[in-house]
């Protein structure tokens, strides 16, 4: 069912525009920006400033076969995993899997082999498996989501409403959000499930990466796939919930288990060399969206590699292998057959090199901004004012943030009546959707590091959206427009999901995109930091959660898979401090911790 495919190498620009950020340290008496280094790091995420590790060509071909997985049909007897392993698994996992705003809607717990016994009982009583369940798993993660709330899903709370009767409706809408977990738009109760989708496809090449090719994940993803599956195996899910400790208070905050992933050694290891899954998992760590296009949408202040274009192409090659891996994904997931998928899936090119493509562009970029300005516009005064204008000016910040450029920019979704004619829950198939997404976004970031040229900081990028079809949500409910996709798609009733961008360039975005994710005195508005794993991941051992890597007072500072030694420094090769991090004590990484 899924094809096998090749990363695609990216010819780089003439030698003169061959350039990259360059960032500095801020100069003693200057004041800082976004494109100067930050002057330290503080945090317990396995992140870190990354740098993209330029992969051979020989090397890229064999990392190809991540992006046609199969499901393992069965486990084998193997070495129970280190704490280390599990370390670098959960920070290919669940601590990185492309949330959007770093969206802490998701944890894991995992429990070791008696328990994943038990809970692969359970399993097996669900209805709509897409699974088979495996026996004899070394360890099973269990993933809890909960629905999409963060700083600008707070902002929709004032969005939509009559002048007069705001001050009754806003209540009323907090309310409903509040205890019954009621989105103010659609497609912000999609983002859930997309997320859940781009896990469950991160989880399968982090246990292979992390156990350098011995283990494999088999993941559950449908029988917990929206309401009308959580109703039909509530009593099954009721007891794996208790295994896991998922308490009262937690579901009505609207926890759920929104995936199970057994993991266990394999019969026919992955001929992936360790060196070279390290190396891979350093990749996979320093990837970021990028935003910017060189010489199209930079900002006047921006340094000059920003301000200059580049002779450069996304190939069709490229694209073909990119929409390649993403019908392989929804394939893998819903189970349906290529060409359906091939149907299901609603792309829009805006290309504009070619016909009308510039004309459509500008379009859509009117159409945002108009919904923009009426949701300033609209807004209760007597919430807005009180909050000195913080709601119209987190609002006004989407003209910026949904800036559309790159030399390829596509629109996705789907068609619920389609989707349900095909016999596919649509929540089920929105997961899909989001994994398909994300892998062939995956596709283009790796092989913009296939060869990268001396200075550059790559050779491709992509940003990945939900901002604008929110903000065309937004205006479908309130003001009256069009769905993104219903222009290229009359008659079949889209739903626009995502945007890509995709971007052949040399110059990474600047680091101050990255920092707000990482530095708390200079966070964005709209966004969280990234997670340590004590705050979303814990181990059961002997009936007792245990949140990883925190111990003796102490929590992760180590950033994974470092030994790849790809950490951004200035000019002279100075590190920034506290980027590096500190290795969890070598005893501890090696524990078992259910051996």
């Amino acid at each position: 069912m899924q094809k096998p495919l090749t990363l695609t190498p990216i010819a780089p620009p003439p030698p003169a525009q061959r350039v990259g950020r360059n960032a500095a340290f801020v100069a003693e008496g200057a004041r800082r920006d976004r494109y100067t280094l930050p002057e330290e790091l503080l945090s317990a995420s396995p992140s870190g400033y990354r740098t993209r590790p330029s992969f051979t060509r020989e090397e890229a071909h064999l990392v190809s076969e991540l992006f046609a997985l199969e499901s393992p049909s069965s486990f084998i007897p193997g070495a129970p995993p280190t704490e280390g392993e599990l370390f670098d698994e959960a920070a290919l996992g669940v601590l990185s899997a492309r949330q959007s705003t770093n969206y802490r809607g998701h944890r894991q717990v995992t429990v070791g082999p008696e328990d994943s016994a038990r809970i692969a009982t359970l399993l097996r009583k669900l209805e709509g498996l897409d699974r088979l369940v495996l026996n004899d798993a070394a360890y099973t993660h269990v993933g809890l989501s909960r629905p999409y709330r963060t700083p600008f899903t707070f902002l929709l709370t004032f969005i939509g409403h009559k002048t007069f009767r705001s001050l009754l409706t806003v209540p009323q809408r907090a309310w409903n959000k509040k205890l019954h977990h009621v989105d103010d738009i659609p497609t912000i109760g999609f983002l859930q499930h997309l997320h859940v989708g781009i896990w469950a496809d991160a989880m399968e090449r982090a246990a292979l990466i992390a156990s350098n090719g011995a283990r494999r994940a088999n993941v559950v993803l449908q029988p917990f796939s929206g309401p009308a599956w959580q109703t039909k195996n509530a009593a099954a899910l009721a007891e794996i919930e208790t295994i896991v400790g998922l308490t009262e208070a937690e579901r009505r905050d609207g926890w759920r288990i929104a995936l199970v992933g057994q993991v266990g050694a394999v019969a026919a290891p992955s001929p992936l060399p360790g060196p070279l899954c390290r190396k891979l998992g350093a990749a996979l760590m320093s990837l970021r969206s990028e935003r910017i296009q060189p010489g199209v949408n930079a900002e006047d202040k921006a340094p000059a590699p920003y301000q200059a274009r580049q002779d450069m192409d996304v190939s069709a090659e490229l694209t073909e292998m990119a929409g390649r891996a993403a019908y392989n994904a929804f394939c893998h997931w819903t189970g349906v057959d290529r060409e359906v998928a091939k149907h299901l899936l609603l792309m829009e090119r805006i290309d504009v090199l070619t016909d009308g493509g510039k004309e459509r562009l500008r379009t859509v970029r009117r159409e945002l901004e108009e919904i923009t300005d009426k949701i300033v516009r609209d807004l209760p005064l007597w919430a807005d004012l009180p909050m000195m204008r913080a709601l119209s000016k987190n609002a006004a910040r989407g003209k910026k943030a949904f800036a559309l450029a790159g030399q390829r920019i596509y629109v996705g979704g789907l068609s619920r009546t389609e989707v349900e004619a095909a016999g596919v829950d649509f929540h089920h198939a929105v997961r899909a959707f989001g994994a398909a997404a994300a892998r062939s976004a995956l596709v283009c970031e790796l092989s913009g590091c296939i060869d990268i040229p001396e200075g550059c900081d790559l050779l491709a990028g992509i940003c990945l959206m939900a901002g604008p079809v929110n903000q065309n949500d937004v205006g479908k409910q309130f003001h009256g427009y069009a769905d993104l996709l219903a222009g290229a798609f009359p008659g079949r009733d889209p739903t626009s999901l995502l945007v890509w961008t995709l971007k052949a360039k040399t110059v990474a975005d600047p680091i101050g995109n990255e920092e707000q994710l990482m530095n708390a005195s200079r966070k964005g508005a709209l966004v969280d930091l990234r997670a340590g794993p004590h705050e979303v991941v814990s181990h059961l051992r002997s009936g007792k959660l245990e949140p990883m890597r925190a111990r003796d007072e102490r929590v992760n500072t180590e950033r994974a898979f470092a030994d790849a030694d790809n950490f951004v420094t200035d000019a002279e090769g100075r590190e920034i401090p506290g980027n590096r991090g500190s290795a969890w004590p070598a005893a501890w990484r090696a524990e078992k911790p259910w051996a």
